[in-house]
Protein backbone atom coordinates (compact mmCIF):
# COMPACT_ATOMS: atom_id res chain seq x y z
CA UNK A 1 0.00 0.00 0.00
CA UNK A 2 1.35 3.58 -1.44
CA UNK A 3 1.21 5.99 1.30
CA UNK A 4 0.39 9.58 -0.34
CA UNK A 5 3.88 11.90 0.54
CA UNK A 6 3.43 15.41 2.45
CA UNK A 7 4.76 18.66 0.95
CA UNK A 8 7.36 18.42 3.46
CA UNK A 9 8.64 14.87 2.42
CA UNK A 10 8.14 16.02 -1.44
CA UNK A 11 10.90 19.03 -0.69
CA UNK A 12 13.19 16.75 1.14
CA UNK A 13 13.71 14.61 -2.69
CA UNK A 14 14.79 18.06 -3.66
CA UNK A 15 16.79 18.76 -1.12
CA UNK A 16 19.01 15.55 -1.28
CA UNK A 17 18.82 15.45 -4.72
CA UNK A 18 20.23 18.91 -5.46
CA UNK A 19 21.87 20.01 -1.88
CA UNK A 20 24.16 16.92 -2.26
CA UNK A 21 25.04 17.83 -5.78
CA UNK A 22 25.75 21.49 -4.82
CA UNK A 23 27.82 20.81 -2.26
CA UNK A 24 30.23 18.78 -3.65
CA UNK A 25 29.93 20.53 -7.05
CA UNK A 26 30.84 23.81 -4.99
CA UNK A 27 34.00 21.42 -3.38
CA UNK A 28 34.59 20.61 -7.26
CA UNK A 29 34.57 23.84 -8.51
CA UNK A 30 36.93 25.34 -5.88
CA UNK A 31 38.97 22.27 -5.95
CA UNK A 32 39.99 22.13 -9.85
CA UNK A 33 40.64 26.03 -9.78
CA UNK A 34 42.98 25.15 -6.48
CA UNK A 35 44.44 22.22 -7.23
CA UNK A 36 42.94 20.15 -10.23
CA UNK A 37 42.77 16.52 -9.41
CA UNK A 38 43.70 15.38 -13.19
CA UNK A 39 46.54 17.41 -13.61
CA UNK A 40 49.38 14.25 -13.28
CA UNK A 41 47.12 11.71 -15.26
CA UNK A 42 49.01 11.45 -18.28
CA UNK A 43 46.10 8.82 -19.38
CA UNK A 44 42.37 10.18 -18.56
CA UNK A 45 39.48 11.58 -20.22
CA UNK A 46 39.27 15.75 -20.02
CA UNK A 47 37.65 17.20 -17.33
CA UNK A 48 34.33 17.04 -18.75
CA UNK A 49 33.85 13.76 -18.40
CA UNK A 50 34.23 13.86 -14.78
CA UNK A 51 32.12 16.66 -14.12
CA UNK A 52 29.18 14.81 -16.74
CA UNK A 53 29.30 11.82 -14.70
CA UNK A 54 28.82 13.71 -10.97
CA UNK A 55 26.03 15.62 -12.52
CA UNK A 56 24.69 11.86 -13.19
CA UNK A 57 26.11 10.58 -9.58
CA UNK A 58 25.44 12.67 -6.99
CA UNK A 59 21.86 13.81 -7.69
CA UNK A 60 20.72 9.96 -7.81
CA UNK A 61 22.68 9.24 -4.77
CA UNK A 62 20.40 11.91 -3.21
CA UNK A 63 17.28 10.34 -4.25
CA UNK A 64 18.38 7.12 -2.67
CA UNK A 65 18.86 8.40 0.55
CA UNK A 66 16.06 10.17 0.49
CA UNK A 67 14.11 6.76 -0.19
CA UNK A 68 15.64 5.77 2.84
CA UNK A 69 14.82 8.71 4.67
CA UNK A 70 10.92 8.35 4.02
CA UNK A 71 11.67 5.25 5.82
CA UNK A 72 12.25 7.28 8.87
CA UNK A 73 9.10 6.47 10.84
CA UNK A 74 9.22 2.50 10.05
CA UNK A 75 12.68 1.71 11.03
CA UNK A 76 15.98 3.29 12.58
CA UNK A 77 17.44 5.08 9.50
CA UNK A 78 20.35 6.88 11.69
CA UNK A 79 22.97 4.61 10.43
CA UNK A 80 22.33 5.03 6.87
CA UNK A 81 21.80 9.15 7.72
CA UNK A 82 25.42 8.64 9.54
CA UNK A 83 26.92 7.16 6.26
CA UNK A 84 25.48 9.61 4.00
CA UNK A 85 26.75 12.86 5.94
CA UNK A 86 30.19 10.28 6.44
CA UNK A 87 30.54 9.56 2.51
CA UNK A 88 29.42 13.21 2.15
CA UNK A 89 32.17 14.82 4.09
CA UNK A 90 34.54 12.42 2.70
CA UNK A 91 33.29 13.53 -0.42
CA UNK A 92 34.11 16.91 -0.31
CA UNK A 93 37.43 16.70 1.59
CA UNK A 94 38.45 14.73 -1.60
CA UNK A 95 39.40 17.81 -3.41
CA UNK A 96 41.43 19.77 -0.25
CA UNK A 97 43.11 16.23 0.47
CA UNK A 98 44.06 16.17 -3.48
CA UNK A 99 45.79 19.91 -2.93
CA UNK A 100 47.62 18.56 0.20
CA UNK A 101 49.36 15.57 -1.73
CA UNK A 102 50.17 17.80 -4.66
CA UNK A 103 47.76 15.97 -6.70
CA UNK A 104 49.76 12.91 -5.96
CA UNK A 105 47.86 9.99 -8.21
CA UNK A 106 48.73 7.45 -5.47
CA UNK A 107 46.53 9.61 -3.13
CA UNK A 108 43.62 9.94 -5.36
CA UNK A 109 43.65 6.20 -6.24
CA UNK A 110 43.62 5.00 -2.34
CA UNK A 111 40.92 8.03 -2.10
CA UNK A 112 38.86 6.15 -5.13
CA UNK A 113 39.42 2.56 -3.73
CA UNK A 114 37.84 4.03 -0.38
CA UNK A 115 34.94 5.14 -3.10
CA UNK A 116 34.29 1.63 -4.16
CA UNK A 117 34.00 0.47 -0.63
CA UNK A 118 32.28 2.99 0.65
CA UNK A 119 29.82 3.18 -1.99
CA UNK A 120 28.97 -0.93 -1.93
CA UNK A 121 28.71 -0.20 2.01
CA UNK A 122 25.96 2.45 1.25
CA UNK A 123 24.21 -0.08 -1.15
CA UNK A 124 24.33 -2.59 1.25
CA UNK A 125 22.59 -0.50 4.18
CA UNK A 126 20.80 1.37 2.11
CA UNK A 127 18.99 -1.73 0.01
CA UNK A 128 17.78 -3.05 3.59
CA UNK A 129 15.25 0.36 4.18
CA UNK A 130 14.36 0.62 0.37
CA UNK A 131 14.84 -1.52 -2.88
CA UNK A 132 14.21 1.55 -5.39
CA UNK A 133 17.02 3.01 -3.47
CA UNK A 134 19.25 0.36 -4.84
CA UNK A 135 18.86 0.94 -8.61
CA UNK A 136 19.12 4.81 -8.00
CA UNK A 137 22.62 3.64 -6.13
CA UNK A 138 23.93 1.71 -9.44
CA UNK A 139 25.49 4.84 -11.04
CA UNK A 140 27.61 5.81 -8.07
CA UNK A 141 28.67 2.00 -7.44
CA UNK A 142 29.40 1.96 -11.19
CA UNK A 143 31.05 4.77 -11.02
CA UNK A 144 34.16 4.38 -8.59
CA UNK A 145 35.60 1.41 -10.51
CA UNK A 146 35.95 3.36 -13.36
CA UNK A 147 37.46 6.06 -11.89
CA UNK A 148 39.32 3.84 -10.07
CA UNK A 149 40.79 2.38 -13.25
CA UNK A 150 41.75 5.62 -14.72
CA UNK A 151 43.69 6.07 -11.99
CA UNK A 152 45.53 2.92 -11.81
CA UNK A 153 46.04 2.85 -14.89
CA UNK A 154 48.43 6.37 -14.54
CA UNK A 155 50.14 4.96 -11.21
Amino acid sequence: MNKQLTVKEKWMGIWFSLGTLVLVMIAAGLGFYFAPPNENLQTAPSESFFWVAWLIVLPTWGIATWLVWLKRNEADIRGAMVLYVWFLLGTISFFPATAATDQSVLAIFISDVMGIIQSLLILWLYSRYSKAAIYWLLPLVIWFPITTFIKFINL
